[in-house]
């Protein structure tokens, strides 16, 4: 162990040398691509990974400030961030026992994230790091956006309106009061949407439900992470098909079962840093509840609508939902959260991912006031590569060899931006983007 710490710390000093408060020499090369600080940037924050190499100097740096610091032992690194005005140092991601092993082996517990002042410059603290031999990657903080609308709230349908989307309850494989109007699991092309003369509903233009339940209904094995709005984990329709971590309560000041995240019953709040999982604020839309009944709303049950794998109606059946809430009222997760939440989800049990937010297309049409995003994959690892590691991470660690899946399965929609091509996350190549279409075949008039 002293041959690796004098070897690292021998790597350290002499990766740069900067005397009297000078910057790091122009001339010094980085493998770190420059970044962009995009709009909604976290002020004063960036998140830097550390080559292998330094992980006994930050061990040790982290261990004695209890997780914490103002810096991160390491004597160049530090050097700059003093310059730079530095005063938090951070790992990204708690430490869990049961799951530190392979977290050090993807690398994951080399991320951190550093405060500075709000009125340094991101752009000029990025560019003195990433020349840094000690330091791998760089990126800003910025806050996720949702993939639909908050300011346009869901419409419930009135008894005028009910008159064209009703059909009977004949043929229906549950007997759950909305499943006659979810058309998009079974569309027997009988509806009649809007007034003659409009867009009509055809037969078999749906997610092929019914075939699939003859095949399973819902594995009660299978845990699907809904990182969205917080899921309304008390809903009757959804509270049996609910992950449960036994070991937490909610509002619990503490970590009772080690995992580094309090009072984690449901889930996590990843906004606020809370177990409190929140879905009553007036920004909200409901988004995260009506995403997981859809997924494992109860079957069977004579309550609301049916969900696509919500079970058969029989005790422990259909698959379960866990809360990782991304979006409280007006505020959104930063990006660090976003990884955490999807590191948690891996390491709690889920093997899938269900995310209703990302960056517009790099096609968005700028005319309607769309800012494209990312152009191309290597284009969104350059700007993001602590979401593409923690994709990773949860793509190869999910799951189980003697689970039904081993390894996850990361699910994005594909943007709502009217444009021809996915955004990302989404048009990621390890990742399943999902785009929309109409009772008619053809595809939702607002879907990438």
């Amino acid at each position: 162990m002293k041959k690796v710490y004098i070897y690292a710390l021998a790597y350290a000093l002499t990766a740069v040398s900067c005397q009297d408060n000078d910057w790091v020499a122009d001339n010094a090369t980085s493998q770190v691509p420059e970044i962009e600080i995009p709009m909604g940037a976290a002020d004063g924050e960036l998140l830097i990974k550390f080559v292998p190499e330094m992980s006994d100097i930050l061990n040790q740096t982290l261990t004695r400030a209890g997780g914490v610091s103002t810096r991160s032992g390491i004597p160049s690194t530090d050097e700059v961030l003093s310059i730079l005005g530095a005063y938090h140092f951070e790992r990204v991601f708690p430490v869990d026992p049961k799951t530190e092993a392979r977290t050090r082996e993807a690398g994951m517990h080399l991320w951190y994230i550093v405060r500075f002042d709000k009125n340094t410059d991101l752009k000029e603290a990025a560019r003195q790091l990433r020349k840094l031999g000690e330091i791998s990657k760089i990126q800003s903080n910025p806050t996720i956006q949702r993939a639909y609308d908050p300011k346009k709230k869901p419409l419930y349908l009135s008894a005028n309106d009910l008159q064209y989307v009703t059909r009977t309850d004949e043929g229906l494989a549950f007997n759950d009061p909305g499943l006659k109007h979810q058309w998009h699991y079974q569309n027997k092309g009988s509806y009649a949407f809007v007034k003659e003369g409009r867009a009509e509903a055809i037969a078999g233009s749906d997610v092929n439900c019914v075939e699939a339940w003859k095949s399973c209904k819902g594995d009660p094995s299978i845990i699907v992470a809904v990182l969205d709005e917080g899921v309304m984990w008390s809903h009757p329709d959804l509270k049996a098909n609910m992950w449960t971590n036994e070991s937490e309560e909610i509002g619990s000041t503490e970590d009772k079962d080690g995992n580094g995240y309090k009072g984690d019953r449901y889930g996590y709040n990843f906004v606020k840093n809370t177990g409190v999982i929140s879905w009553t604020s007036a920004e909200d839309t409901g988004h995260g509840t009506h995403v997981a009944g859809t997924i494992a709303a109860v079957n069977g049950n004579g309550t609301g609508v049916s969900g696509i794998a919500g079970g058969d109606g029989t005790e422990n059946s259909g698959v379960k939902i866990m809360t990782c809430q991304l979006f409280d009222g007006q505020y959104g997760a930063t990006l660090a959260a976003e990884a955490k939440a999807i590191k948690y989800a891996a390491d709690n049990g889920a093997v899938i991912l269900q995310c209703s937010w990302g960056y517009n297309s790099p096609d968005a049409n700028e005319a309607l006031g769309y800012v494209p995003g990312p152009k191309n994959e290597q284009d969104w690892e350059n700007q993001y590569p602590l979401e593409k590691e923690a994709l990773d991470y949860f793509i190869h660690n999910a799951g189980s060899p003697n689970g039904v899946i081993d390894g996850g399965l990361a699910i994005f929609a594909s943007g709502n931006e009217y444009a021809p091509s996915s955004s990302y996350p989404a048009g990621y190549s390890k990742c399943i983007s999902v785009s929309a279409i109409a009772a008619d075949f053809t595809p939702s008039s607002y879907t990438n």
